[in-house]
């Protein structure tokens, strides 16, 4: 992978991608962002890891980060604490086990939160400032423009790599935003580069 140069005084977002990894259409994905240089955050199910183990890997070894987002789609805000933790717990030495790379941040499922879920999951909690509902309109144009025209500095864009119009929406989006001027960094890169420290428990929708 070429040397990637951040300014940080230029305009940047994280693109980010859930519920995988897919075996074909991850690496698709991760194909398209190493061809532009640019990097995203994969939120990772832990019984696809299971599964699609090498997959997981992939995405590490080409420089994107990983969050967990729980073992199976089940609604973490219903959990106890300690059921939490455990659910946390296994998906993390999952994720470790196939990669090697220790997650730092986490996506509840379907974005719902409980005071449970922020006091016990000790890590930064990560939303979304851009909603592309990929999920419901299965539209690659329909992707493309809810980015597209509602993007800015320091956005935090929501998708899922299972889902093929996603891709096809990413393979245009990607070297469209970095013609436009934006850095497609990690979300950790991104609270790096803005200087806003990511806090256990804190829920981050856009950084800037």
């Amino acid at each position: 992978m070429n040397e990637r140069n951040i300014d940080p005084n230029a305009p940047m977002i994280a693109l980010t991608y859930d519920d995988g990894p897919s075996l074909r259409l991850t690496p698709i994905l991760l194909e398209e962002l190493k061809k532009n240089n640019a990097v995203a955050t994969f939120f990772l199910l832990g019984n696809n890891v299971e599964v699609y183990p090498d997959i997981a890997k992939m995405i590490v070894e080409n420089g994107n980060e990983i969050g967990i987002h729980g073992y199976d789609h089940s609604d973490l805000s219903v959990l106890s604490a300690e059921e939490l933790q455990q659910q946390m717990n296994s998906t993390r030495e999952i994720i470790e086990g196939a990669t090697g790379y220790t997650p730092v941040i986490m996506r509840p499922t379907y974005g719902f939160l409980s005071d449970t879920l922020r006091e016990n999951v000790n890590m930064p909690i990560i939303l979304w400032s851009i909603d592309t509902f990929d999920w419901a309109n299965r539209n690659a144009e329909t992707v493309y423009n809810s980015v597209i025209e509602n993007v800015s500095d320091g956005d935090i864009i929501l998708m899922h790599d299972i889902i093929e119009s996603t891709i096809e929406a990413s393979k245009a989006l990607i070297p469209e935003l970095i013609n436009r001027g934006y850095q497609l960094v990690t979300v950790s890169e991104l609270s790096q580069y803005k200087g806003v420290p990511l806090e256990p428990g804190v829920v981050y929708k856009k950084i800037e």
